[in-house]
């Protein structure tokens, strides 16, 4: 089943106060990890980066690349970002004390996606103005993890990109995204 999204991007917070994390496998909305987030984020909003994406059937892997690789933009208060930064370093194992890193955090610029099922407010406001936090309209810079070694080699293999509601996009699971015609 495809999860819809009714929110927006948050518009009664300066765009200054907001931290963006870009997840893309097991904490997105609707799979085993997305309860893991400390604390409620202002808003959760599908978008995509650009990367190559791996995947296995336990958990994805992201490395730079020139693929578009969907996932989902976490919006937080900036007050809350080193909270929320120490629980995922801790579930990526990034930065943990006598631990090599499995994911290095990294900075992207993440881009939302619109359909007709999504609110469009946050669109037009993109478009009218440029707002701090932003590179371009509708793109934020986010935090989001890359996998510190070779995926090939820890059994991941490369996930090519498929039709989904927003265009091509290489995503993991595939099912979370599949067009209504493929339900």
């Amino acid at each position: 089943m495809t999860l819809s999204y009714s929110g927006t991007t948050p518009t009664d917070v300066d765009p200054e106060e907001l931290s963006v994390f870009f997840v893309y496998g097991t904490l997105c909305r609707g799979q085993c990890r997305e309860r893991c987030w400390p604390i409620e984020p202002l808003a959760v909003h599908p978008a995509w980066v650009t990367g190559t994406l791996y995947g296995r059937d336990d958990y994805p892997a992201m490395t730079a690349g020139d693929q578009r690789v969907g996932g989902e933009c976490w919006f937080y208060h900036r007050t809350d970002a080193n909270r929320v930064t120490k629980v995922l370093d801790e579930i990526e194992v990034t930065n943990q004390p006598g631990q090599p890193n499995l994911y290095d955090r990294v900075r992207v610029t993440a881009t939302l996606l619109h359909s007709d099922k999504l609110l469009h407010s946050d669109m037009r406001l993109a478009g009218q103005r440029d707002l701090p936090g932003r590179q371009a309209p509708g793109t934020w810079s986010a935090s989001t993890y890359h996998y510190s070694t070779d995926p090939m080699r820890d059994g991941f293999s490369e996930i090519c990109p498929g039709e989904t509601p927003w265009g091509n996009l290489a995503v993991w699971p595939p099912e979370k995204w599949r067009i209504e015609r493929d339900i």
